[in-house]
């Protein structure tokens, strides 16, 4: 299976994994459910609940489980060139919803 990342979610039922080689920087967002995430040569591994998120930090396998039926999304590290460029078409308000100023 290929995932278009930070454009797919997964639906899992529960027991169902997802694996991501390779995947450090990208985050690992739970949508709904609970998921419980093991990378490889980490210390801990970690339980999202429903909006909660993570970034990969080591290189290798993560194992992502589904507790009970979940959804998530893998979402591609942002780069800095990437964080600039939203930020320029923030401000220049390019189809951007910005908040409403207060007088």
């Amino acid at each position: 299976m290929q995932v278009l990342l930070g454009l797919s979610s997964v639906s899992l039922e529960r027991d169902q994994l997802v694996a991501i080689r390779g995947g450090v920087g990208a985050r690992v967002i739970c949508l709904r459910g609970s998921l419980w995430v093991t990378q490889e040569n980490a210390a801990e591994d970690q339980l999202l609940e429903m909006g909660e998120s993570l970034v990969i930090e080591h290189p290798g396998l993560t194992v992502v489980m589904a507790l009970d039926p979940a959804s998530v999304r893998i979402a591609e590290p942002v780069s800095r060139k990437g964080l600039r460029d939203l930020a320029l078409r923030w401000l220049r308000g390019d189809g951007l919803a910005r908040p409403a100023m207060v007088a």
